[in-house]
């Protein structure tokens, strides 16, 4: 089963930052896979500095997202940047942007509007059970094409 770590990231007026991912034209939160040995928070913090430029900490776990048609589960954090410098353009990201909660983008990774919400109004370590939608379907099947 894959394993994905994101994390939700607010500045000081409550915006959270977004990256808009090279491999599909979606804005998503940071984040990505867990490496074998690695736990959910140090995947998070890799993978938000890795796509960002920012050091991240993490302050505390929102959610875990199974979705059993994919065969993965998402460990969604809420963190804070600590230092860094923003990467506006890397190997994976193509734009890096800071959203209102009440006005984030159309284009979004589906179901992460959902975690977005759950984060920022509290959630802690609530365990949920994804359903497959066709978009992510369309989705996977792009993913899949692409090799990643």
């Amino acid at each position: 089963m894959a394993q994905g770590a994101f994390v939700i990231i607010q500045n000081d007026g409550r915006d959270i930052l977004l990256v808009k991912r090279k491999d599909v034209p979606l804005w998503d939160l940071p984040g990505g896979g867990i490496a074998e040995g690695e736990t959910p928070e140090a995947a998070a913090i890799r993978e938000a500095f890795e796509e960002t430029g920012y050091n991240v900490t993490i302050l505390q776990k929102s959610g875990e997202y199974e979705r059993p048609a994919f065969e993965d589960t998402q460990h969604v954090f809420i963190g804070a940047v600590t230092g860094g410098t923003p990467l506006m353009n890397g190997p994976e990201t193509a734009a890096l942007r800071w959203f209102s909660p009440n006005r984030l983008p159309l284009f979004m990774v589906p179901n992460r509007k959902r975690q977005v919400k759950d984060g920022i109004n509290g959630a802690a370590n609530m365990k949920v059970t994804l359903k497959d939608r066709h978009l992510l379907s369309i989705l996977d099947l792009l993913r899949k094409k692409s090799g990643r």
